[in-house]
């Protein structure tokens, strides 16, 4: 049971497909000074942040955002999957830019080990759906999917088990079965991963499997419960997003983690009593990178291509164009209802390219409309538009709620209206990349 002067977890979340920017209003929240940490408690290298720091940017997989805050903690939770090699670049690169992150990163022994094959078999098994014309999930082919299912046959390996004197047998065990799946591969559909491309991805594995045993791997959660016994707060920061959930999103179009807050008790271990505040991301306009339907994309291709241009929608992992589409607030709502989230972040408001902005209200097919969310996307054959006066481009930079236009400002009255049975707040509106490119919009 809590005691009164015990800690608290934040949240922070995607409410849409992902790529809301999420590590800005991360970086937002730590500038307040009441967190000690940030801490991943889910997903793997599949997941991209970009953070920005006067002149300089860093795109993280797996270091949890804060990184380029000093005096931030860094937790990596049992519900991890990491790619060792992804970890030990981004921590050099970190390096290289003045922030020595080792002091002040600590990782579960429980999280979870991507072995040097789980990205072939990631890249098979896509190959193997468009080949048999099911069509590709859009993975990054990182290997998440793959190391997430060993976890769940209980074949995977824990990021323990680098430091037990039994870890080579235990990886050559289980590279025997990754080898076998993958002769299979290729013996019944074709798909072929050269010796050489093996033999170095297992040698970058192993050297960074030497550089982790260096690293402060621990009990995570008896670390985080100890520190929410002296009174200090922790922001959970969430990879992916909502409409991603392996469970809720549009399955099979899906991460293979739940992206969900819930998930932070399990992804960390901790008591859900700690959970406060949940804040959830959206962006002003919608994007999604990956397979299925997406229901709300712009129809004009020049328009989603200014959108792409002008957004920077290209995946910080794979550097693939996002599906740019309207606000779907029927998404959105859906989302907050699975999320609890009770203030929102709206990234990206600065911009507007068209002088009539649509909003997508709700989805219908030839035999109805949709009053609850769809099983499948693809069930999706129209959907209802509201229509709002745009704001062009005046509102770059803003940070003084004063000066924002009355274009945009009537947007963001109109999305409270339609969120006003949720019980959320509008907290903050970005204007821009850089950490003052934001206004306070509700306290």
């Amino acid at each position: 049971m809590k005691k009164g002067k015990e800690g608290s977890i934040d949240a922070v979340v995607g409410l849409q497909w992902g790529d809301e920017g999420k590590g800005k209003n991360i970086d937002e929240l730590l500038s307040e000074g009441k967190y000690c940490a940030v801490a991943r408690f889910q997903g793997g290298a599949n997941a991209g942040h970009t953070l920005k720091i006067g002149d300089m940017t860093f795109v993280g997989h797996i270091v949890p955002s804060g990184c380029l805050t000093k005096s931030i903690e860094l937790y990596i939770g049992n519900g991890v999957v990491i790619d060792v090699v992804s970890l030990i670049n981004e921590i050099k690169q970190l390096k290289d830019l003045g922030f020595d992150v080792t002091s002040r990163l600590y990782i579960s022994n429980r999280a979870k080990l991507v072995s040097y094959l789980h990205p072939f078999l990631d890249q098979a098994d896509e190959f193997m759906r468009n080949k048999s014309g099911g069509g590709k999930i859009g993975t990054t082919s990182r290997g998440i999917g793959p190391a997430y299912s060993d976890v769940r046959a209980r074949r995977g390996l824990l990021i323990g088990d680098v430091l037990m004197s039994d870890f080579e047998q235990k990886i050559a065990t289980l590279s025997e079965f990754h080898l076998n799946i993958l002769n299979m591969y290729k013996e019944k559909y074709g798909f072929e991963i050269p010796v050489e491309k093996i033999n170095e991805a297992k040698e970058k594995w192993n050297k960074a499997i030497q550089e982790l045993k260096k690293l402060k791997i621990c009990d995570l959660s008896f670390l985080i419960q100890k520190r929410l016994s002296e009174g200090k707060n922790i922001l959970a920061e969430g990879a992916q997003a909502v409409m991603l959930d392996v469970d809720f999103g549009d399955f099979p179009f899906v991460t293979s983690s739940n992206t969900l807050p819930a998930n932070v008790c399990l992804g960390l271990g901790v008591p859900h009593t700690y959970l406060r505040n949940i804040y959830g991301v959206i962006k002003a306009y919608t994007t999604k990178v990956g397979g299925g339907h997406f229901p709300s994309r712009i129809e004009d291709q020049a328009l989603e291509k200014a959108f792409q241009d002008a957004g920077h929608e290209f995946g910080a992992t794979t550097g693939r164009p996002r599906m740019c589409g309207w606000l779907d607030l029927f998404a959105l709502r859906h989302a907050i209802s699975l999320s609890g989230a009770n203030k929102i972040f709206i990234n990206k408001a600065d911009i507007c390219l068209s002088e009539k902005v649509k909003v997508v209200t709700g989805y219908k097919n030839a035999n109805k409309t949709f009053k609850e969310f769809p099983l499948y996307l693809n069930e999706i054959t129209s959907v209802i538009t509201d229509q709002i006066p745009g704001w062009g481009k005046v509102n770059f930079g803003v940070n003084d709620k004063k000066k924002v236009s009355k274009e945009l400002a009537s947007y963001l009255k109109y999305i409270k209206t339609k969120l006003s049975d949720l019980d959320v707040k509008i907290i903050s509106v970005g204007t821009g990349p850089d950490r003052e490119h934001f206004f306070e919009w509700e306290k």
